[in-house]
């Protein structure tokens, strides 16, 4: 079952055989990771057709639109699936040339060898986790926790084993090099600069150049907004030390002042940063 625009859930596990997809195209509007569990078909997107079989990997983090045919009897598939809400959330401190490995290489074959072989019963084992998570009837406690930890662990995993499929260090484009440089600086210095003209300046391109490319590499995203994503992390991370007030944090993350830095963290978290301390806390009691 995907995803619907009316769940609370950011993540949902379930088990198919694709028939729904076989007598009319889908568009998928988030994310999502398949492993092929057994049989075969042939899955078609707007651009290209796969063929899948036994012990494959398929994964969409850009939206598609989908149709599954030629499905043998015993085809089987497990999937999750992800919000692109959740995806911005974990991905920042990720390197993006990853992802950008990965929507270039959406699949990848397990071969019999025992490396690729133990690869495959990992990622097995990481659908384990997501079913017990995330399928119809499970009872999650700590929900947007749980996502975020899930999501971002899983992609760190899922990275570390490119090394056995490709060299890593080929294949990539100028632009994907820049936006990586962009990535880097944000992680190092959105606690002091907060404007996008800024890193604009340092990697010597225009604004608007910036702009087109992280929106290239980033699906979708612009470089004010991995500025704020990584700024909003800061300040939570800051907001676990319960000795530093918060004109004290607007001070520390170059913020004019502590109405500011408020509206600012409410604009994107929906809550005051007295509110965020206080639920943080309540979670540590538990």
């Amino acid at each position: 079952m995907l995803l619907q625009p009316s769940d609370k859930l950011q993540i949902r596990y379930f088990e198919t055989v694709f028939s729904e997809f076989e007598d009319r195209p889908l568009r998928l509007r988030h994310g999502i990771y398949m492993a092929i569990i057994s049989g075969s078909a042939t899955l078609e997107t707007e651009t290209d057709t796969y063929y899948l079989v036994s012990q494959m990997e398929l994964s969409f983090i850009s939206g598609c639109i989908i149709r599954c045919s030629n499905r043998s009897e015993d085809f089987r598939v497990r999937v999750f699936t992800y919000t692109f809400g959740l995806l911005t959330q974990i991905s920042l401190p990720i390197d993006h040339i990853y992802f950008d490995y990965n929507e270039a290489h959406p699949t990848y074959i397990h071969t019999p060898d025992k490396r690729s072989q133990r690869t495959w019963h990992e990622l097995l084992l990481w659908m384990d986790m997501a079913k017990m998570l995330f399928a119809d009837g499970a009872d999650i406690k700590f929900q947007e926790m749980q996502e975020k930890t899930f999501l971002q662990g899983f992609w760190m995993w899922n990275f570390g084993t490119i090394q056995e499929r490709v060299e890593t260090s080929k294949g990539f484009s100028n632009t994907q090099l820049i936006v990586h440089r962009f990535i880097r600086m944000v992680k190092a210095e959105a606690v002091c600069h907060h404007r996008a003209d800024y890193y604009a300046d340092k990697l010597n391109i225009t604004q608007r150049y910036l702009n087109k490319i992280v929106w290239q590499h980033t699906c979708g995203r612009t470089p004010k907004q991995l500025i704020d994503t990584q700024l909003i992390a800061e300040i939570k991370e800051n907001l676990l030390d319960t000795t530093l007030s918060i004109t004290q944090l607007a001070y520390s993350l170059n913020f004019p002042d502590q109405s500011y830095l408020s509206r600012f963290f409410r604009r994107h978290t929906g809550m005051s940063p007295a509110q965020y301390r206080q639920q943080r806390s309540i979670y540590n009691d538990l």
